[in-house]
């Protein structure tokens, strides 16, 4: 007899042999994946990513396979198998250009200027933010909804043509968000502000619209994980509201003073709804789902999603409030509830790490492992430095150090999110493009030069309150390094994407012998 589909088998010798089990694939949550040739993961790897059950995959497909040869099958791509390559490169483009190339040249003349807080330059910084928070981390987040969610819950995505156009929807409010900021205070600024606010709204809107029929569409059960990414969209929603509120108030700033309490008032609360909220929350509910079956970790022995939630949640809500009463009443016993809000969020990240067991050893290695254990190690970092931040303010005698609070957000937003994005797209790309990962980039370089850029910037930053001249003319540096690095990968990422629609067979190919397979024959 010929040979019999195993476990072991890769779901693309199997396509290769019988291009008509894609219909048992699709049955079972593939749904596209790998291409028309397939993922070069194995049979036992697919099953336990997208939670089939393997024993009836098996016998599936080698029912199918049985009757291959009588019923000729053509694969036909949708737009909605490749929706997430136009997201990842708009995110791609946008860190290489308005956020990274942007924050780099800012944070130089930061450099020259020695001085953190520069009235002249903080437009381009909040466009840089600004573009950092709704391109990179934005658009990655929706192309990668877009992408994998229907198939964690063994669906389709509602509306593939709403959910594209969602795109150029974002693209367009990021770029007039970028002009409006950068105008003086008038008109022609108020409007196209007014305009980016109302599209990027009605774009997350459309976003978590897409998601909530695409979930509602699959019969099979609610998942813990999906509480977080559900909070994680209001989140996005609110933080586009508060960032539109943000804008208009500096736009409509009568001075510099007024300009200068308005920032102060309501940045800290926007940026800690924007990262704590949206992205750690997104990141938190992804990585549940996402980083344990994918690299073999394993459950945890204490399942401990509910609390972590309620303390994410909790401890950003106290924050918000406890920082806005502080600032306007200055009444330092509001000052205990928000260094209580800093202690639950640094027990967060550590429960979260050991939820995910992070630091278990893999039972899946592949190149972008180090990344999602690096993420999570400067996650740590960054929130535990959080309930320093009062205490440092006050023995350096500074009250509140700028630096040392920027250092800390820093090592979140690139420490952390940068470097989760990177780690996950670097291990569902090759997937979704069909390619084995192990025979691409080991992407040490990159690696090496985004968390020593990191670091120096973290390091560097909390040293201008100390050692001024010394920290602000090696600052510059630090931006260069973690731009070079996203650029690398970036490169890197978009070449595998764009490899994925070439080197593909004929989709009219006649089926191999089962003796194709490797493995024992009988």
């Amino acid at each position: 007899m010929a040979g019999k589909i195993e476990a072991s088998t890769s779901v693309a010798d199997i396509v290769r042999v019988c291009p008509s089990a894609r219909k048992v694939f699709d049955r079972h949550g593939l749904h596209g994946c790998g291409g028309e040739n397939g993922p070069a993961e194995s049979l036992e790897f697919f099953a336990r990513v997208h939670e089939a059950n393997l024993q009836a995959l098996l016998e599936d497909l080698n029912a199918e396979i049985s009757k291959a040869a009588l019923q000729p099958y053509v694969y036909q791509e949708t737009p909605a198998d490749t929706i997430y390559r136009r997201f990842f490169k708009a995110g791609i483009a946008i860190v290489l250009s308005l956020g990274g190339l942007w924050g780099v040249i800012s944070l130089m003349q930061i450099s020259l200027g020695k001085e953190l807080l520069q009235p002249a330059i903080m437009p381009a910084i909040h466009a840089h933010a600004h573009a950092m928070i709704f391109g990179w981390v934005g658009l990655f987040v929706m192309g990668f909804a877009y992408q994998s969610f229907p198939r964690f819950k063994n669906t389709t995505l509602w509306r593939p043509e709403l959910a594209n156009f969602t795109l150029y929807l974002m693209l367009g409010g990021i770029l007039l968000r970028a002009v409006a900021d950068m105008l003086k205070h008038g008109p022609w600024a108020l409007g196209l502000g007014g305009i980016s606010v109302a599209v990027e709204v009605a774009t997350i809107g459309l976003f978590i619209t897409i998601v909530l029929k695409t979930s509602r569409q699959s019969v099979g059960p609610h998942n813990p994980y999906e509480t977080f990414i559900i909070a994680a969209l209001a989140w996005f929603l609110i933080q586009a509201i508060f960032d539109g509120f943000f804008f208009f108030a500096e736009a409509t700033a009568g001075n510099l003073q007024q300009t200068v309490f308005r920032t102060a008032l309501l940045d800290a609360p926007l940026r800690d709804i924007q990262l704590f909220g949206f992205a750690a929350l997104i990141t938190a509910g992804v990585s549940q789902r996402f980083v344990p079956v994918v690299y073999g970790l394993g459950k945890p022995r204490h399942d401990r999603q509910k609390l972590i939630f309620w303390l994410m949640n909790g401890s950003l809500l106290l924050d918000v409030v406890s920082y806005v009463a502080l600032f306007l009443t200055g009444d330092a016993a509001w000052g205990v509830p928000l260094e209580l809000a800093y202690l639950l969020m640094a027990l967060w990240a550590v429960l979260l790490v050991i939820q995910l067991r992070i630091f278990t050893p893999t039972t899946q290695p592949d190149r972008s492992w180090k990344f999602i254990r690096a993420a999570y190690v400067w996650l740590l970092v960054a929130m535990l430095m959080l309930p320093f931040l009062i205490p440092y303010g006050m023995w350096s005698g500074r009250g509140f150090s700028h630096a040392f609070w920027g250092a800390h957000l820093h090592a979140f937003a690139v420490g952390f999110i940068s470097m989760m994005i990177i780690g996950v797209s670097s291990r569902v790309v090759p997937i979704l493009a069909g390619m084995d990962s192990k025979r691409l980039s080991a992407l040490w370089g990159p690696f090496l030069l985004l968390n020593a850029g990191c670091a120096g910037r973290v390091g560097l930053q909390i040293l201008t309150d100390w050692r001024p001249n010394l920290a602000y003319s090696l600052i510059g540096i630090s931006g260069v390094m973690e731009l070079a690095a996203l650029a690398w990968w970036g490169i890197g990422l978009w070449r595998v994407m764009n490899l994925s629609k070439t080197h593909r067979p004929s989709a009219l190919r006649a089926p191999a012998p089962l003796a194709a397979f490797p493995g024992p024959q009988f």
